[in-house]
């Protein structure tokens, strides 16, 4: 653990089962970690109070990233800690909150595109924005993109969008902050066990491995360990890149499948 100078990390949506793989990796990792999450207290709080226990920094952000102002009150709060803590510094951030799964091509409203848009592309965008400025030099930003980026994902087009947004921005970013000594990358998960009720019905378990050559659904520490390395010092020379961990689900389109997840679960 870094004794001298702790580094802080901001991971967004972080109560969420990715989310808090990865704050926890982090934690391991000796970095401190600085919480965004939307509603969900009780698994924000269970988070906190478990890397304390261990010794760890934890704080946390409650506020919504849809909101226009959801990406300022993040870095005005980080601004706020920094400035109480003149022992510690920003390392990094890791855009992982996102509205998942759909809507369709068939019907999706305004309401729902300019949602979605705005916690995966708008939040992202700004969030960088405004913390990338407080990062010294070797500090790294790090986007969670989708498999659903890279194939065919009628039944979920809106949110294989943002995706492929946020993997444009993570490139054209790179070269807007590395004359700061900021490095940007994305991850790219495929299916992962995020906690959704989906993940325990067997229909829809069949589907989501029938996508990776390797079989299966991954675990949130995959994501974790990816994050981990894009954050660190070890990743110091990669940057504008995506670090596939899809257990092979972007090699190309297989046989014929449902539009979504979706559409196999019981109560859709």
């Amino acid at each position: 653990m870094r004794t001298l100078m702790r580094e802080l990390v901001v991971v967004t949506g972080a109560s969420g089962g990715i989310g808090a793989a990865i704050c926890w990796r982090l934690h391991a990792d000796g970095y401190g970690v600085i919480a965004q999450y939307g509603v969900s207290h009780e698994r924000a709080r269970a988070l906190g109070e478990r890397i304390r226990r261990d010794g760890g920094f934890f704080e946390a952000i409650a506020c919504d990233l849809s909101s226009p102002d959801g990406p300022s009150t993040v870095t005005q709060a980080v601004q706020a800690m920094l400035g109480a803590n003149r022992d510690h510094t920003l390392r990094g951030l890791v855009n992982n909150a996102a509205k998942l799964l759909g809507p369709a091509f068939g019907e999706a409203t305004v309401d729902q595109f300019d949602d979605y848009m705005a916690v995966n592309v708008r939040a992202p965008f700004f969030l960088s924005q405004g913390l990338a400025p407080l990062m010294p030099p070797g500090g790294s930003i790090v986007n969670i993109s989708s498999a659903s980026a890279h194939f065919s994902s009628p039944g979920d087009i809106v949110y294989a969008m943002t995706k492929s947004a946020l993997e444009s921005l993570t490139r054209n970013m790179a070269e807007a902050i590395a004359p700061a000594g900021l490095r940007v990358n994305a991850v790219v998960p495929g299916f992962t066990d995020n906690g959704h009720p989906a993940f325990q019905n067997p229909a829809a378990q069949e589907y989501m491995s029938s996508f990776s050559v390797l079989g299966g659904v991954a675990d949130p520490d995959v994501v974790a360990e990816a994050v981990s390395f894009l954050i660190s010092d070890r990743a110091r020379r990669t940057t504008g890149t995506v670090l596939d961990v899809t257990g092979g689900s972007t090699l190309g389109a297989r046989h014929r499948r449902a539009s979504s997840v979706r559409a196999l679960l019981p109560d859709t």
